[in-house]
C-alpha cells in the first residue's frame, strides 16, 4: 500500500484551528439563540393567556352583576305590579262604600241629622269610659256654641276625600314620568319612584278608609242622640208609649275600634239608629204637642178650681186660651175629625182623634171650619174662638184625653216646645 504524507506548516495549522474553534462558536451561538427565543415566546404566551382570563373574569363578573340588576329590577316590577293591583281593589271597595256613605248621609239628612262643615266629624272615635258607654274624650255639651252651616255637599265637606281623584290613580302609577338623571340605574329609579308613588296613593286611601268609617259613627252617635232625647222629652207625657219605643229601638253601646273587618258593623248599627229614629219622629210627630192657637194668654190651668158658674171646686179638664174674638184655631197633631158641632157646654166643639188613643178638644167657637171625618194634619185650621157654651168671654178651651182620660195639656205643650227646639 502507497502512503501519501502532507507536511502543515505551524502556521497552517493555527489557522485551522481558529476555523474550527469559530465554528463551534458559531453553532453554540445558534443554538442558545434559539432556545433563549423560545423561553421568551412561551413567557409572552403566558403573560398573554393570563391577561386574557383576566379579561374574561373580568367580564364574567360584570355579566353577572347584570343579570343580577335585571332580575332584581323584574322582581321589584313584579312587586310594584302586585302592589297596583291591591291597591285597585282597595279603590274599587272605596268607592263602593263611598256611595254607601252618601247614601247613609242623606238618609240621615231626611231625618234631620245633619252635619255642620264646621267641625263635621268627632275630633275621634267615642272610647269606653269608666262606666262602660260610649263617650266622646274632651267634649262637654253643657258648654258649647257657634253658628253652624249646612252643607250642600256632605260628602266632600264630610272630610271623605274623592276616590275617583285623578291626582292618585292607581292605573298611572306605573307610567310616571322619571326625574332627572342622577348617576342611580334608571330600571331601580324608575320602580323606587313608582313605590314612592304607591305609597303615596295607600296612605290617601288608608286614610279615606278611616274618615269614612269616622262618618259612620258621627252620624251614629247624632243619630242615637237625637232618639235619647226626643224620648226624654216624650217620656212625661207617653210613658207608655216611649216603653214600647225603647223596647223596638234597642241601640247604643260602646265603639269598638276601627278595623277593616268591624265596617259592616259599623254601617249596619247607623242604619238602624236611623230607622228608629224615623220611627221614634214619626210617634213624637203624632203626638198633639203643638200649640192650638197662636200669641193667646192662659186664663185658666189644667186641674182643680172653683167653677165660675156654681162657685164650687171642680176639675177643670183642659186649658183656657184669651184671645180676640174670631181668632183662628188650629189643629194640634195629624187626626181624623170625630164631631165638628155643638156639644152642650162646651158649646161649638171640634174633636179629634189621633195616634195612640189621644183625643183633643178645642171648645167655645164662633165658627166649626171643619166636618166630621175629615182628616187634617198638625196646624190645619179647624176653627175660629168664640164664646159658645159656658163661657164668660172669647176664649178657646182646650183638652187632651186618651181612653176617655183628661191630661194636662201644659206637659204636652212644653215637651212640644222642646220638640220644636230639635227641628222636629
Amino acid at each position: 500500500m502507497k502512503t501519501t504524507t502532507y507536511n502543515m506548516r505551524p502556521m497552517h495549522l493555527a489557522g485551522g484551528a481558529l476555523a474550527c474553534v469559530a465554528a463551534t462558536l458559531t453553532i453554540a451561538g445558534s443554538i442558545g439563540y434559539y432556545v433563549l427565543r423560545g423561553d421568551i415566546i412561551a413567557e409572552a404566551s403566558a403573560e398573554r393567556t393570563e391577561l386574557v382570563l383576566e379579561y374574561q373574569d373580568h367580564i364574567d363578573r360584570l355579566r353577572a352583576e347584570i343579570e343580577t340588576l335585571t332580575s332584581r329590577q323584574m322582581v321589584d316590577r313584579e312587586t310594584v305590579e302586585i302592589q297596583v293591583m291591591d291597591v285597585l281593589r282597595r279603590q274599587q271597595d272605596l268607592n263602593q262604600r263611598h256611595a254607601i256613605v252618601a247614601d247613609l248621609v242623606a238618609r240621615a239628612e231626611s231625618v234631620g241629622i245633619y252635619l255642620s262643615n264646621d267641625k263635621p266629624l268627632p275630633p275621634q272615635k267615642p272610647s269606653l269610659d269608666a262606666r262602660g258607654l260610649a263617650s266622646l274624650d274632651g267634649d262637654d255639651a253643657t258648654a258649647i256654641g257657634g253658628e253652624s252651616q249646612l252643607i250642600e255637599e256632605p260628602v266632600k265637606a264630610l272630610g271623605l276625600r274623592d276616590g275617583n281623584s285623578k291626582s292618585f290613580d292607581p292605573l298611572t302609577v306605573l307610567q310616571q314620568p322619571i326625574s332627572g338623571r342622577d348617576g342611580v340605574p334608571q330600571g331601580l329609579k324608575k320602580n323606587s319612584e313608582k313605590q314612592a308613588a304607591l305609597d303615596a296613593v295607600k296612605a290617601h286611601i288608608s286614610a279615606m278608609d278611616v274618615e269614612s268609617t269616622a262618618a259612620v259613627d258621627a252620624i251614629t252617635v247624632a243619630t242615637e242622640s237625637r232618639i235619647d232625647e226626643i224620648l226624654g222629652i216624650t217620656s212625661s207625657i207617653t210613658p207608655g208609649v216611649n216603653k214600647a219605643l225603647r223596647e223596638q229601638t234597642a241601640i247604643g253601646g260602646p265603639f269598638q275600634p276601627i278595623t277593616e273587618e268591624n265596617f259592616p258593623d259599623r254601617l249596619e248599627r247607623a242604619r238602624v239608629a236611623l230607622t228608629a229614629l224615623r220611627r221614634v219622629k214619626f210617634t213624637a210627630l203624632r203626638l198633639p204637642v203643638k200649640r192650638p192657637i197662636r200669641n193667646g194668654s192662659v186664663s185658666s190651668s189644667y186641674g182643680p178650681r172653683v167653677d165660675p158658674f156654681l162657685g164650687q171646686l171642680a176639675l177643670h179638664t183642659g186649658i183656657d186660651f184669651k184671645a180676640p174674638y174670631g181668632a183662628r184655631v188650629f189643629a194640634t197633631a195629624p187626626g181624623t175629625i170625630l164631631s165638628a158641632e155643638r156639644h152642650g157646654g162646651y158649646g161649638k166643639m171640634v174633636e179629634i182623634r189621633h195616634a195612640n188613643g189621644f183625643v183633643t178638644r178645642y171648645a167655645h167657637l164662633s165658627r166649626i171650619q171643619v166636618s166630621a171625618g175629615d182628616h187634617v194634619l198638625a196646624g190645619d185650621l179647624i176653627g175660629n174662638v168664640g164664646s159658645t157654651g159656658r163661657s164668660t168671654g172669647p176664649h178657646l178651651h182646650y183638652e187632651i184625653r186618651r181612653h176617655e182620660k183628661p191630661s194636662n195639656p201644659a206637659a204636652f205643650l212644653a215637651a212640644g216646645d222642646k220638640l220644636a227646639e230639635l227641628s222636629l
